[in-house]
């Protein structure tokens, strides 16, 4: 059939824009598309530089000085002035023993002190007299002495006397009778000053051994004191109360714990890094700490030191390779990392939280 001219023809399609349309939805998505690559690009380009110049371990935790606390006598607990997770000051008291028996014996150690004291000021002033009387005896010497050489100048005179017949002969015999006395009583003088010496010597002796015998009184007064002094057990440091077994009425003994304190302030992070890990690390590196307690909160710190060995070499039984059959196993070396970010109380750092620590060595000189 002829078209008719002027009318259009009812089946042509009529003209639309659909094809720009289409262009134009095609070009956001593209640019949606772009924006979204280059966002992500530089959100994730900095992580996987940082993933890539960091080492991490999710084999780590805090720890810190725990002491454990004591008793250094023993006998029946009496007191108790700590509770659960009290934080207690250096030198506070913690708890306290029954002490009538370690008074008693402070009081007989004092006693048996003071007598020993006494028997020497005794001995001492023996010493005193028996000094005195060496002197005397001295002087006895002296003058017996002056006495024989007196006597024997008069023999020495009376016998020319004698031989030219000027006195007779029993003046001679009286002289010389009286030469022997003086001897004698020389002699005399002379024991009398050995006697008097050996007991000086003697007395100065048990002197010695008495100023030995006060010596060990006086450890085992002091000593009994200490122990008295025990019976009142104090905090060594300032830290917080934790593992408490100690109550009013317990008997405990030296060395027994019974309690123990956490110094909160001196905590640290340990962190088992595998051996292929810690060829890249290096005393003093920065470290971030992520705490699994505190989501969001990153602390700052150091490596602070290495272990001088692996975990396995100082377990309870460490590998012996050289028996049996050997399987490698990747060891890991502890790390101490020390903290630079202070404990806030809104991010306390307790000893056995899980820590995730990532270690920067971008600088990876040797340790």
């Amino acid at each position: 059939m002829a078209k008719s001219w002027g009318k259009p023809d009812k089946e042509d399609p009529p003209p639309t824009h659909r094809p720009g349309k289409r262009k134009l939805r095609q070009w956001i998505v593209r640019l949606l598309f772009f924006c979204m690559l280059i966002g992500g690009t530089v959100y994730l380009a900095p992580r996987v530089d940082y993933y890539l110049s960091h080492e991490s371990t999710d084999d780590a935790y805090v720890t810190g000085t725990i002491v454990p606390i004591s008793s250094q006598v023993k006998g029946k607990v009496v007191a108790v002035f700590i509770t659960d997770n009290q934080l207690v000051n250096a030198g506070a008291p913690l708890f306290e023993i029954e002490s009538d028996d370690y008074a008693a014996t402070v009081d007989q150690s004092e006693k048996a002190f003071l007598s020993l004291v006494a028997e020497k000021n005794q001995i001492l002033a023996l010493v005193e007299e028996g000094k005195q009387s060496l002197a005397k005896a001295q002087a006895d010497f002296l003058s017996a002495k002056a006495h024989e050489d007196l006597a024997y100048k008069d023999i020495a005179r009376y016998e020319d006397l004698v031989k030219t017949r000027t006195v007779p002969q029993s003046e001679y015999d009286r002289v010389q009778s009286q030469w022997q006395v003086a001897q004698a009583s020389t002699n005399a003088a002379r024991a009398g000053i050995s006697k008097e010496e050996a007991g000086v010597q003697s007395l100065e002796a048990q002197l010695k051994t008495q100023q030995m015998k006060i010596a060990e009184a006086q450890a085992a007064l002091e000593l009994a004191k200490i122990n008295l002094q025990r019976t009142q057990v104090k905090a060594p440091l300032t830290g917080r109360i934790a593992n408490k077994n100690v109550d009013p009425g317990k008997y405990v003994q030296p060395g027994q714990p019974v309690l123990s304190m956490v110094n909160v302030k001196d905590v640290w992070v340990v962190a088992n890094f595998k051996e292929t890990q810690v060829i890249k690390m290096r005393v003093g590196q920065p470290v971030d700490i992520e705490v699994d307690a505190y989501p969001g909160f990153v602390f700052k710190g150091h490596i602070d030191s290495f272990q001088p060995g692996t975990g396995s070499v100082f377990s309870l039984l460490p590998p012996e390779n050289a028996t049996g059959n050997f399987v490698k196993i990747v060891q890991r070396v502890p790390v101490k990392i020390v903290l630079d970010s202070k404990s806030d109380p809104p991010y306390l750092l307790w000893p056995g939280l899980s820590v995730t620590p990532y270690v920067d060595v971008s600088d990876q000189r040797k340790k």
